[in-house]
């Protein structure tokens, strides 16, 4: 069991362990169709959605394979959320950006906050995450974050509310980082 601090603060946001009062924040950014595109998870319909995602979260952190923080802005609110998930072969991260969030450097301010606990762990050698082909911001962050592109994995993963989703996988990029 890996253990991840409750807590991460940047110079402009504060990461936190989301909890059930959470559910209509989080149901405002990963209802809009525009942030939910690029995501593995089907954009949520109604607040029910919202709610059983936060008690997937509470499971994650009480097994300790899977931590998933809040985004908070001072002025902003709830802007999102950033994930690291453990296993043998190292951590994957992976964030989602309310759109009123987008383009100011706050996706990759609160990726690095959560890379960087990652990567301080000794047994860490490998912190990856997969990319849809299509979203240039996600891979501009991930290249910030020192993580190279180690290619195209062909017909990887489903991402349910692409433009042209009908239930195959997508390819996507794999970046990683490793000591």
């Amino acid at each position: 069991m890996i253990s991840m601090p409750h807590t991460l603060t940047t110079p402009r946001l504060a990461l936190r362990e989301p909890g059930p009062a959470d559910a209509e924040a989080i149901f405002a950014f990963a209802n809009d169709p525009e942030v939910a595109r690029y995501m593995t998870w089907a954009r949520h319909v109604d607040l029910d959605d919202s709610h059983d995602f936060l008690d997937d979260v509470a499971a994650g952190w009480s097994s300790g394979e899977e931590y998933c923080w809040l985004i908070e802005h001072e002025t902003l609110g709830a802007i999102g959320t950033v994930a690291c998930v453990f296993s043998e072969q190292g951590a994957e991260i992976g964030y989602v950006l309310a759109r009123d969030a987008w383009g100011q450097g706050l996706g990759l301010e609160a990726a690095r906050a959560v890379f960087d606990a990652a990567r301080s762990l000794d047994d860490i050698y490998r912190i990856w995450a997969s990319c849809d082909p299509d979203n240039r911001a996600s891979m501009r962050i991930l290249e910030q974050l020192g993580m190279v592109c180690e290619g195209r994995l062909r017909r990887w993963s489903e991402r349910p509310n692409a433009d042209d989703a009908d239930g195959t996988p997508r390819d996507v990029f794999m970046y990683a980082w490793v000591r």
